[in-house]
């Protein structure tokens, strides 16, 4: 018998109380960016054998370390504004801007400011900048993007350059670009591998230190590298996640799917003529294929993804928002904004909410492996239950942003809601591992996917940007 269950809690047994929560919104900080081994390994603290410096270069501050972060830091964001990464993986947090006692370093490179394209190694950048401490000597190097997520001094090529600030503070120099690039860790290699690149470590770096709190860096563009463009005019909507958690697919609203990580393509219905937009993308249980759902129920089957029916050429009474398959791969269930449930294959009816009045509109979808149910949370955090445990949910409770979906554990004993700007609820024995509740973001949030390897999960925004919580980064836009 079909149970819906609508409300902020349920009496369990023994008469206990089983809430949805904590109810936590804070983020949590990306490791490495530009940091203490950067400037070690450029020699702005004990000059590399490798460097030829124009005069001894006093120990750098403690505050430098702060300085290069804080570049780092901005750089990424003025980049992330555009569209664009830097340097290191897209869509991982960065540690806030913080203020500075000095003006920081204004820099061109070949004339641009963010990305210098075309590189080769032993190519040439010209350098211009103001701003630097009159008469210090600034230390030049290139660092793989691999540094920006382990810190290390391994993955920044030791054999630097330094230049000298003349007594205005103005630096002129030209920076060679090393020929081959050759930091100690042999997986550090510039140009990236296109493994790496396809994992969102897109380009190299140059950084400029000197040893008085003053930092600049800039990403270069190999010309034989091309970092990855999200599809032209379309937006992500969604999220799946292969089954060793090596790797994800990102859907997107013109029926593109972009793979990261040990995922495979397996296609896409970016050529066909949709009559509605791609709403949400899931895996098949042994990851060798997915299922695209659009809008208007229609649903598209790539790899060993079965095709059991859709809703394409039927009548709705509210849009297609998602969809779910059956642990076995054998069967889905597509779900309107109404709550209305499709059932193909071997997925089992087990009710709906399509003829009750909802609050909000329901937005998404999981099933419960142990039971063969399923789950429905609408808009305001209302969870309706179906042949499945309910384990708390958000409605009735103010929301700072409206929940856009969910997903299940790896043992189906608990669930995520996640809204639209990061948020994440935790119900049952879904731990909480952190989330972007408390961030700036620049385009909402649309999807998440759980980590089955580690019991973290992924977040991604409209703009393909992903946010990793205890599980591996493989790249986003």
């Amino acid at each position: 018998m079909a149970t819906a269950r609508y409300g902020r809690e349920r009496p369990t047994t023994g008469g206990a109380v089983h809430r949805l929560g904590p109810v936590r919104r804070r983020s949590r900080v990306a490791r490495g960016t530009a940091a203490a081994a950067v400037l070690v390994s450029l020699g702005a603290v004990g000059l590399s054998p490798g460097m030829a410096a124009a005069s001894p270069a006093p120990p750098v501050s403690p505050a430098a370390v702060t300085a290069a972060t804080e570049i780092a830091a901005a750089h990424a964001s003025v980049v992330a504004t555009s569209g664009a990464s830097a340097v290191g993986p897209t869509g991982q947090s960065h540690p806030a801007v913080l203020p500075r006692p000095h003006s920081a370093p204004s820099c061109t490179f070949n004339g641009v400011t963010t990305v210098v394209p075309d590189v080769t190694p032993g190519s040439l950048v010209t350098i211009a900048c103001t701003g630097w401490v009159p008469g210090e000597t600034v230390a030049a190097g290139e660092i793989s993007p691999l540094f920006l997520t382990s810190g290390s001094a391994a993955d920044a090529d030791p054999n630097g350059q330094s230049f000298l600030a003349d007594g205005a503070g103005d630096l002129n120099a030209t920076f060679v670009v090393p020929n081959p690039f050759t930091a100690s860790d042999p997986a550090a290699v510039c140009p990236p591998t296109a493994d790496q690149v396809a994992q969102g470590y897109l380009r190299c770096g140059l950084v400029l230190v000197d040893a008085t709190s003053n930092a600049a860096l800039v990403a270069l563009q190999y010309a034989s590298s091309s970092a990855p463009v999200p599809p032209v005019g379309s937006s992500a909507v969604g999220m799946a996640a292969t089954p060793d958690g090596g790797g994800y697919w990102l859907g997107w609203a013109d029926g593109d799917v972009t793979v990261h990580g040990d995922a495979q393509s397996y296609g896409n219905a970016s050529q066909l003529q949709l009559n509605q937009p791609i709403t949400h993308i899931v895996s098949t249980p042994d990851g060798k294929g997915y299922w695209l759902v659009a809008a208007d129920g229609g649903t598209f089957s790539f790899g060993d993804a079965g095709f059991f029916g859709s809703m394409g050429a039927g009548h709705l009474n509210a849009p297609v928002v998602d969809m779910a398959p059956t642990a076995d791969g054998g069967g889905y269930w597509l779900v309107g904004s109404d709550g209305g449930i499709f059932a193909f294959g071997d997925a089992q009816f087990y009710g709906s909410t399509g003829s009750l009045v909802l609050n909000k509109p329901v937005v998404g979808i999981a099933a419960d492996g142990v039971t063969g149910g399923y789950w429905l949370v609408a808009s305001d955090g209302g969870i309706f239950s179906f042949n499945a445990p309910f384990f708390g949910s958000m409605g009735g409770i103010p929301l700072n942003k409206p929940i856009n979906g969910m997903a299940a554990t790896s043992g189906d004993g608990g669930y995520w809601l996640v809204a639209s700007d990061g948020g994440i609820f935790a119900g049952g024995n879904a731990p909480f591992r952190g989330s972007t509740g408390a961030m700036t973001l620049n385009q909402p949030i649309v999807g998440m996917a759980a980590d089955p390897a580690s019991d973290g999960y992924w977040l991604v925004a409209s703009d393909g940007g992903v946010f990793s919580f205890d599980a591996p980064f493989y790249g986003a836009f």
